[in-house]
């Protein structure tokens, strides 16, 4: 009764910090306005000094408790969610460094990472139904609550810096008050006024006794153990059979500062760079202009390109400051009499949350006849495809603005409407033999701008990769035993297939087997 009755005080003490730390402040800075204020990184290469570890032994890591809930998870991400978790590891390369070391300047143990695995599979586009956004996937009042800017030009929570600090400050309040990692990610999962009042109810701190007795809701329950089992394949993936995972460039990046708005577009042309590549440098801008913050505008540009990225910049400013949605994504809906979002969703497919978080419409705001708004674009493909025809016919130059020709071969930039199977049969090629070119995965979807990679003029025709054949690469199976199989040299199918290292070979890659040497 005694340990019970201390333990209750402790949990009451706890609990009025609570509304300090976690409910009505945030422990980032504040500026002039009284806002939270969000630090960013000016730059970010991975070969900058790694910063101290945390000091306290019990924030260095997150225990990592095996349980019958934990192993099911593990086999969920082993069998039927394994698409999911090879895209997710896919990505998480790309962000681990960075959202780690903004994790550990925090002072925070650097396995919450994976909770942005779990949340998003680290991709800053991903929109929950109760829309949450991003990485970490913040509804728009806990985001703005902790220093996050979110209106109609911008939405930080998809940025990898700034939301990743966002969720820093909001776990240091969770930890601060349960003073356990499990309790503050069900916090998270759920909301810390729900757990408060079961550790009270129950006087436990004991995230599996709260669990076991089911005083938390479903998924809160699943999502601890959810968050060890990917915790434990992420740090050692090929322990658990994820050992052919086409793993993704870490990002690196310096910036500039500017004082106009620019076109992000504009930009990227003048700096000869990847649309889709530059716009992955700066998410947080919803649309193609990135507007001023205050007095000044950072971007984030590739590393070592600052004198060049100030004049695309100069050239790509923009006087008049309007959304332009990016090509392929939204398309502009005038409000008739007797919409509502309900119905305008209903019309597009999509939720009305998705629209209020697109247009920066507060719960409270009317819509009125007349009004635009961003809705997804849902026109038909052949629509697209026609319209493209028609600016194509308008610009006898259109090849040399959709083709790029480098040293290692003929790339076509995906226009708005193209699918695989148009570009394929552009260039007189099959749509299998543009996704082993390029390394596509079945179901991705193509983005406008994207460099794709087609036959040159003298490459194999349609009819001859018809004749030849293909094979699917098993697991166990390397170019020695797939030339052995077909009494091929391995030199000619790395030929055929353009494979420069062997290595990268993975499990489901479809190999166009030489029509002349297959048996």
């Amino acid at each position: 009764m005694r340990r019970l009755l201390t333990l209750s005080l402790v949990l009451a003490f706890l609990a009025g910090c609570a509304h300090k730390n976690v409910s009505t402040e945030t422990e980032g800075s504040v500026g002039a306005n009284g806002e939270a204020e969000i630090k960013d990184i000016g730059s970010f290469r991975l070969s900058d000094p790694e910063g101290p570890k945390v000091v306290d032994q019990e924030l260095e890591s997150i225990p990592t408790e095996v349980n019958p809930l934990v192993e099911k998870w593990i086999a969920y991400f082993q069998g039927r969610g394994r698409p999911h978790m090879e895209r997710y590891l896919a990505r998480s390369t790309r962000y681990e460094k960075l959202m780690k070391k903004v994790l550990r300047d925090n002072g925070l143990p650097e396995d919450l990472f994976y909770i942005a695995l779990i949340e998003s599979g680290f991709s800053s586009r991903a929109t929950s139904h109760a829309a949450a956004v991003g990485y970490w996937q913040f509804i728009r009042g806990t985001g703005k609550r902790y220093g996050l800017d979110i209106n109609a030009f911008v939405d930080e929570r998809r940025d990898p810096v700034f939301a990743t600090q966002a969720a820093a400050e909001y776990f240091k309040g969770l930890y601060s008050v349960f003073g356990s990692w499990y309790l503050a990610m069900a916090s998270y999962n759920v909301g810390e006024n729900r757990v408060k009042r079961e550790v009270m109810n129950h006087y436990t701190r004991d995230f599996w006794e709260l669990a076991r007795k089911k005083r938390l809701p479903k998924e809160t329950i699943n999502y601890v153990p959810k968050f060890i089992a990917a915790k434990m394949i992420g740090k050692d993936p090929a322990k658990y059979g994820f050992d052919d995972i086409d793993y993704l460039p870490p990002i690196e990046f310096d910036h500039i500062t500017v004082n106009k708005p620019v076109n992000l577009r504009a930009m990227a042309d003048k700096l000869n760079l990847n649309y889709e590549d530059f716009k992955a440098l700066n998410p947080k801008f919803k649309g193609e202009v990135a507007v001023l913050k205050g007095s000044e505008l950072v971007l984030r540009i590739p590393p070592g390109t600052s004198e060049t990225a100030l004049v695309a910049a100069n050239e790509a400013f923009v006087d008049n400051v309007r959304f332009i949605a990016d090509t392929g994504d939204t398309q502009t809906y005038r409000i008739r009499r007797g919409d509502t979002l309900s119905t305008v969703a209903r019309r597009y497919r999509t939720t009305v949350a998705y629209l209020r978080d697109l247009n920066d419409l507060p719960r409270r705001k009317a819509l009125r006849v007349g009004m635009r708004i961003q809705v997804p674009d849902r026109t038909p493909l052949k629509d697209r495809v026609s319209t493209k025809k028609t600016l194509v016919a308008k610009n006898s130059s259109s090849e040399k603005q959709t083709v790029t020709v480098s040293s290692d071969g003929r790339y076509y930039i995906v226009q708005s409407g193209d699918s695989l199977f148009t570009i394929a049969r552009k260039y007189s090629t099959s749509v299998s033999q543009l996704q082993r070119m390029n390394n596509i995965k079945r179901g991705r979807t193509l983005k406008v701008g994207m460099k794709l990679l087609v036959p040159t003029p003298d490459s194999s025709s349609a009819r001859e990769i018809a004749k030849a054949k293909v094979h699917v690469v098993r697991r166990g199976e390397n170019l020695s035993v797939i030339a052995a199989k077909y009494n091929v040299s391995m030199s000619d199918i790395k030929q055929k297939n353009r494979i420069r290292n062997p290595a990268s070979l993975v499990v489901g890659a479809r190999l166009v087997i030489p029509a002349e040497s297959a048996q």
